[in-house]
């Protein structure tokens, strides 16, 4: 049966339990608010009925008893209506808390009816209300399966033992028995199998999207030095621009060139100077901020940095430092084999939010890189705003 159920119900790490929890909090609050407007409109309608039907007067125990249970469970629903709607403003901070909410309502409404069930018994034996409460909510609500157990068990229980207690004179609730047992079963069933589906049905979408996050990386990484690239900048220095923008914060941008690579790759043939790319390419992300900078292969031996909130002190500092680690850095076999090599930096570093497009930052970065390697190569320069 579906792998024994996938091994008991789909084992989940602790950080993707978090995952499925927000996954079915984001479901309930998308859905679970037509479940309450369905209850609302019930509970207005049983009210007024009762009132209809007792002439407003509730001169009977039974009506104040019936009109106080609809009442009840018509604030509650309201109150929970008001709920979902505080946590969709506030999703970030609160919408995990849906799930919760969900399972106690669900509690809530199902020891309701198992009231207004139990109280139906001086007049009738009339169990519909529990049974429908009982399947809707197996097919609505996120119960584990241990709470299943635990909180349909303990219902049936319930109802086992006073279903005949406000029963006016003996009767025969063999019927009643069996159809509380076998519906409580096909609730607990459709809990458990259900809970079975959405947690398999989130690792199926969490693998999807791990798939597309990887594809996507292989597409916008460049294949050789495993740097980002072209498609990655021409698909986001836009965004990466505009967010600059938004928090007035510097970009800087480098153009970082190899210099005589091209001597390099002739005397030392083209396995080599792969390698002295890769490696190159290697020792430059060494030093980034994963989170705010990016190095990107923008063609042959020649590489673009992007540093987000990087300003002029910091820029010309980064790219010094690139200077050495470069300068520093062995090719080569081993240590003694004198296959170095040294880089060229041209930068540009100013605060989009001037107005100056991004298109701008690079060509600026482009001269810069030509005055480098204009005035002795092995050295970064600086290309000031305006």
């Amino acid at each position: 049966m579906r792998e024994v159920l996938k091994k008991m119900f789909c084992p989940m790490s602790p950080e993707q339990e978090k995952g499925y929890a927000l996954f079915c909090s984001r479901r309930i609050l998308k859905y679970n608010g037509y479940f309450l407007y369905m209850i609302l409109v019930i509970q207005i309608y049983n009210i007024g009925y009762a009132l209809l039907y007792t002439g407003g007067r509730l001169h009977t125990t039974a009506s104040r008893v019936y009109f106080t249970m609809y009442l009840i469970l018509l604030l509650a629903t309201v109150a929970g209506i008001f709920l979902i709607r505080y946590i969709k403003k506030n999703s970030a901070a609160h919408e995990i808390q849906a799930l919760l909410f969900q399972k106690i309502f669900a509690v809530f409404l199902l020891l309701w009816s198992a009231g207004i069930t139990i109280y139906d018994q001086r007049v009738s034996k009339n169990i519909s209300v529990y049974l429908i409460a009982a399947l809707t909510i197996a097919v609505i609500v996120y119960f584990t399966p241990l709470q299943t157990v635990i909180l349909y068990g303990s219902l049936l229980i319930l109802m086992l033992v006073m279903l005949p207690v406000l029963q006016r004179e003996p009767v025969d609730n063999y019927g009643s028995y069996v159809n509380i047992i076998i519906m409580t079963a096909m609730a607990v069933f459709i809990c458990i199998y259900r809970y079975f589906l959405e947690r398999q049905r989130y690792l199926d979408q969490e693998t999807i999207v791990e798939q597309n996050r990887l594809l996507l990386d292989h597409a916008t990484r460049d294949a050789l030095t495993r740097l980002r690239n072209r498609r990655f900048l021409e698909e986001n220095i836009e965004e990466l621009y505009r967010q600059c923008v938004i928090e007035n914060s510097y970009m800087t941008i480098m153009m970082i060139d190899i210099d005589h690579f091209k001597r390099y790759n002739d005397s030392y043939g083209h396995q080599q100077g792969d390698e002295c790319l890769r490696r190159v390419a290697w020792r430059l992300e060494q030093e980034l901020d994963q989170e705010s900078e990016y190095m990107i292969r923008y063609g042959g031996e020649e590489f673009l940095y992007i540093g987000i909130g990087i300003d002029k002190n910091s820029a010309l500092e980064k790219g010094k430092l690139f200077n050495q680690v470069i300068r520093d850095l062995v090719i080569g076999f081993f240590d003694e084999d004198s296959r170095r090599i040294t880089v060229s930096v041209g930068i540009y570093s100013g605060c989009p939010a001037q107005g100056l497009p991004w298109e701008s930052y690079i060509s600026h970065a482009d001269q810069a890189l030509y005055q480098a390697k204009n005035t002795g190569r092995d050295k970064c320069v600086m290309i000031e705003e305006g």
